[in-house]
């Protein structure tokens, strides 16, 4: 992958961003069982759970030194196409904490069951399918950054992957869907935020039809 395949910030960035953070205030704001102390609550990471060093931060030559030799963490191999469009909206992300990640998780998923915003696997609801999900888990991710102090945003990625095999829950019909890619200190995970299954990269049955990342 080339650095030429980096695309700035543009419209359609800013669309994306909007889009996500109008999420979190429409989630807050219209369900009558939700309120700050939901907010208040988010997991954070603790001090003794990142540092400052390089080895625990990525940057745009570490994803595309990986990806553009077909490799996850500790370079091991995956099927991710090098050809992929990958739009990065900061500089640098923070390596989360295997064990954040987990308890970022299941807070998730119980977030999500008392608001009342549980997944529709098989409607067409186009106001809350995977896109919404994901925008949603990767806004909040962020939030959970900043609530612990930290100066750089977790490394979440929203990937768009053609949905060919089944994942999580989510049958393969071939058409384009959306998940989560999280950067832990033990492995690369793609999540799928409506169910909360989440599985390494180089595991994951549709690794060779990612088609953009959001990062």
């Amino acid at each position: 992958m080339s650095d030429k395949k980096f695309k700035n910030i543009c419209w359609s960035c800013l669309a994306f961003f909007t889009l996500a953070v109008g999420s979190v205030f429409l989630m807050f704001s219209c369900k009558p069982t939700a309120n700050v102390k939901d907010l208040v609550e988010i997991p954070t990471m603790s001090k003794e759970q990142y540092d400052k060093d390089h080895k625990n931060h990525l940057d745009r030559y570490d994803i595309g030194r990986h990806f553009n030799h077909k490799k996850s963490k500790n370079w091991v191999p995956t099927k991710v196409p090098t050809d992929f469009k990958v739009v990065m909206l900061d500089t640098r992300y923070r390596v989360s904490d295997y064990y954040h990640f987990r308890k970022f998780n299941s807070w998730f998923k119980k977030l999500l069951f008392e608001t009342g915003i549980q997944a529709g696997v098989e409607s067409n609801h186009q106001a809350l399918d995977c896109d919404n999900f994901a925008m949603l888990y990767k806004s909040l991710m962020g939030v959970s950054a900043y609530k612990s102090g930290d100066d750089l945003e977790i490394g979440v990625a929203v990937v768009v992957v053609k949905q060919v095999h089944e994942f999580g829950g989510i049958p393969g019909t071939g058409g384009l869907h959306m998940v989560n890619l999280v950067f832990t200190n033990q492995g690369w995970f793609i999540f799928e935020p409506q169910t909360g299954d989440f599985i390494l990269l180089e595991d994951y049955p549709n690794q060779e039809f990612v088609q953009y990342m959001i990062l």
